[in-house]
């Protein structure tokens, strides 16, 4: 069964905001009445071409499209990243993957990303989380779509999925503000999974880590600058079982700047004093790399931040 306890959310823009987009009529993307979003997402338009409500999809590499834009943004389409997760990440869904939108221009146009997920081999009916976070204030507009992973959705539901889609609105201290469903017109989209494999944002459900410090949309300054969290994985059998934190300066996988290495204190705590560069001001992310000897698996978050002289 899916193992989400919230409702199947998924985001649909208007057409009229796809024209906007240069995106022309969009005939991979769920097209449905406008929609439009209130309080702190009222200027996010969030957009999945794929998958379809109730697909079936094999574990492995999978590589994901859509749109992500906050027209209250300064900088870039106003969406800094966009997070993958299978199943809710607020009851301990497993990260899949990550995408930056103002990176890399997506095949669909601008404000487009694309995005190559890795699913993990567990079988059966889940919820499909997307997280796309503004840079504008912080909100994230969410997208939940069931999936049925390595086999049949007969055999992953027991009852057939939704075929409704929603929006929800969780601002930045993680309340919800608004949802909406909203049924979704018929529509075909046909996407072959990659062969090539991604550990830009591969996790196990054993490993747990967290930065304290900053929040995202934190304004933080050049030169030093120190950073504690806590990190551990429960299948090892002495220790925490992480041998290695690395910290990036935007994402190691796309030329970002090593800038720190984090070691432990007490327990499971662990801290890094990492360094700034001078020439490095603006929107950036930090990016957190977590290694885990028991299970050789890597843990990688995310936290936008600006940094100032």
């Amino acid at each position: 069964m899916s193992q989400s306890a919230l409702a199947r959310l998924r985001l649909l823009a208007p057409l009229t905001v796809a024209a906007a987009l240069g995106l022309g009529t969009l005939p991979a993307l769920a097209q449905t009445a406008p929609t439009t979003g209130s309080g702190a997402c009222s200027g996010i338009r969030f957009q999945l071409a794929n998958p379809d409500p109730g697909a079936m999809l094999e574990p492995g590499a999978y590589v994901l499209e859509g749109v992500a834009t906050d027209q209250r943004g300064t900088q870039g389409t106003g969406i800094d990243h966009v997070e993958f997760f299978l199943d809710s990440r607020e009851e301990g869904g497993v990260k899949v993957g990550s995408a930056v939108p103002a990176r890399t221009t997506g095949p669909l146009g601008p404000n487009s990303f694309q995005a190559t997920i890795e699913l993990p081999d567990m079988i059966g009916g889940h919820d499909l989380f997307a997280y796309a976070h503004s840079s504008f204030n912080g909100a994230e507009s969410v997208i939940s779509v069931p999936i049925a992973l390595g086999e049949d959705v007969d055999k992953a539901f027991e009852t057939a999925p939704p075929t409704t889609v929603s929006e929800m609105c969780l601002t930045g201290s993680g309340a919800v503000t608004s949802t909406t469903t909203t049924a979704p017109t018929s529509t075909t989209t046909t996407t072959t999974p990659t062969t090539s494999t991604t550990t830009t944002s591969t996790s196990a459900s054993t490993i747990r880590f967290e930065v304290g410090n900053p929040s995202p949309g934190d304004t933080i300054h050049v030169g030093g600058y120190v950073i504690e969290g806590t990190a551990s994985d429960s299948a090892a059998k002495q220790g925490t079982g992480i041998d290695r934190i690395e910290v990036f300066l935007d994402s190691r996988e796309e030329g970002g700047m090593l800038i720190g290495q984090g070691s432990f204190g007490s327990g499971t705590t662990w801290s890094a004093t990492v360094e700034l560069p001078d020439n490095q001001t603006g929107v950036h992310s930090l990016f957190f790399y977590a290694h885990s000897t028991a299970s050789d698996k890597e843990v990688v978050e995310s936290v936008p931040v600006t940094v100032e002289p």
